[in-house]
């Protein structure tokens, strides 16, 4: 019930962030989410350096929301300068320095992963287009997909779930719920292109809903693993019935480059 009760009271407020208001209040929503996010993979990692991370993220969203692209691989260069200058002051008066590098990988993994998967998010949400509202469109698709896909898996691998997934990663994965998860991505997809996204070939709508399944599943396990690594249950306690916020971006990391580039490619 608190799943439903969260779903409820979040989606309203993105679908009105992405409809009716303008671009800086989807970006402020999903920076903030972020930048938690974020927080939660550093307590997750208890790997410190929390301050250069969140910042470097906040660079990163600035330059997807204005456009300058051109200074991701700049902001990527000071950030690993940063972290390594950092490191090393904070191992200058110690005789082992063998968790510098695992330190230094895990702040590094965390900006990427999160800060970088994450911005193109923003930048789906300033894309320009003659398709009209194409930023919208493209984000309610992308969240409609991916929560269909992930109640889709998780109601059916809870009701007729038998085969274990990745039992040593996720114990309450199932090939089940991988094929109810794909069906909801499938129908959401479909949902969308007949109702608000027209514009969608219908060519695209089986191979793309696929590959976001396929890439949500993987992404989920692949925060399943951090925590797992980490002896966590969840990533944080902030959303009930979810876990934290790191919990609900697992599916979406993965997917935000793709779609930002199927449109930058396939669609524009």
């Amino acid at each position: 019930m608190a799943r439903v009760v969260s779903a409820i009271v979040f989606i309203p407020v993105l679908m009105a962030a992405l409809w009716v208001g303008g671009p800086v209040w989807f970006t402020l929503i999903a920076s903030l989410g972020l930048l938690l996010g974020l927080y939660e993979y550093y307590v997750l990692a208890r790997c410190g350096g929390v301050a250069i991370g969140l910042v470097a993220t906040m660079a990163l969203l600035t330059a997807f929301f204005t456009g300058h692209h051109e200074w991701v691989g700049g902001l990527l260069a000071v950030l690993v300068v940063t972290e390594l200058l950092f490191s090393l002051w904070r191992q200058r008066n110690k005789e082992d320095h063998s968790e510098a590098l695992p330190l230094v990988a895990a702040r590094l993994t965390g900006v990427l992963y999160i800060g970088l998967l994450g911005s193109y998010l923003v930048g789906l949400r300033v894309i320009e287009s003659s398709i009209p509202q194409l930023p919208a469109k493209l984000l309610t698709f992308f969240f409609i997909v991916i929560f269909a896909g992930d109640t889709g898996a998780f109601y059916t691998g809870k009701s007729i779930g038998r085969h274990k997934l990745a039992p040593l990663i996720s114990p309450g994965k199932t090939w089940e719920g991988v094929v109810g998860g794909l069906a909801g991505n499938l129908l959401a997809a479909v949902i969308a292109r007949l109702t608000f996204f027209p514009e969608l070939p219908a060519g695209h709508l089986v191979p793309l809903a696929v590959v976001m399944g396929i890439l949500g599943i993987a992404g989920d396990l692949c925060e399943s693993m951090i925590k797992r690594g980490a002896k966590a249950k969840d990533a944080g306690k902030l959303i009930p019935g979810h876990g934290g916020l790191l919990d609900r971006l697992d599916s979406m990391l993965f997917n935000a480059p793709l779609l930002y580039y199927y449109a930058l490619f396939l669609l524009l």
